[in-house]
């Protein structure tokens, strides 16, 4: 059992084949008490994944075990959407989650603000295109939305800080699972608040919800972080 969960090719496998089931199970009549085998058997694999083969043990870890925990649990929850206070609990959740990835991802390095430029430009357009989309229909869900908006936003900017703190692999796989993770949120808020008729929406939620914890995983896995042996002059500046 340890040796198959070394194997990344076999642990791949293994989970987009639960995945698979998941987004089968989705469409059936009666989803609900397969579908939570299903999402906390997705959760497990990578858990023991990550438990077995990351290369480096990071201060930080404790942070992203309560992350995915708050995740599995949110995951549960907004199993039964359809229930609005549910739908509010799962998604601060979620919330908390990306909070506790945030905290993983933080480093204490230096770095210059005008390099951050491109990335809030295009977080604040990406905030304003979602907010006109779904602003007439958000009523009691507009704070909840944006906050939830605003922790994807956050957490992207602290994987984003990452750069020059540990190796491209890592940093570029949690960049992707960050992206992953936008799409997924956007598509779940469009679904929820513009059109419930978006097609594929069952679909891409779960899909790309999945490849972010995925890739959030692959990328801790192969974290090395970068020792600077001097600090920059160019610090950031308020």
């Amino acid at each position: 059992m340890i040796s198959f969960f070394k194997n990344k090719i076999y642990v791949s496998v293994l989970f987009f084949f639960v995945l698979a089931i998941d987004i089968y199970v989705k469409f059936t009549e009666n989803p609900l008490p397969t579908r939570f085998l299903t999402k906390s058997l997705i959760i497990c694999i990578l858990f023991y994944y990550f438990i077995l083969n990351r290369k480096q043990k990071h201060r930080n870890d404790i942070y992203f075990y309560i992350g995915l925990l708050f995740f599995w649990i949110g995951d549960l929850v907004l199993l039964l959407y359809e229930n609005p206070i549910l739908y509010i609990a799962g998604m601060s959740l979620f919330i908390i989650g990306k909070l506790f990835y945030t905290i993983r991802f933080s480093h204490q390095k230096d770095f210059e603000m005008s390099s951050l430029m491109p990335f809030f430009v295009v977080i604040f357009i990406y905030i304003v295109v979602i907010v006109l989309f779904v602003y007439d229909n958000l009523k009691d869900f507009f704070i909840p939305t944006i906050i939830y908006i605003f922790a994807s936003m956050l957490m992207g900017l602290f994987a984003f800080l990452r750069k020059d703190s540990v190796n491209k692999k890592s940093f570029y796989l949690i960049m992707f699972a960050v992206v992953f993770g936008v799409c997924s949120d956007s598509t779940a808020v469009l679904q929820s608040f513009y059109d419930s008729e978006l097609p594929y929406h069952q679909i891409l939620v779960m899909l790309f919800y999945a490849l972010f914890q995925y890739l959030i995983i692959l990328g801790l896995v192969e974290e090395k972080e970068i020792e600077n042996n001097h600090l920059s002059t160019k610090t950031a500046s308020f």
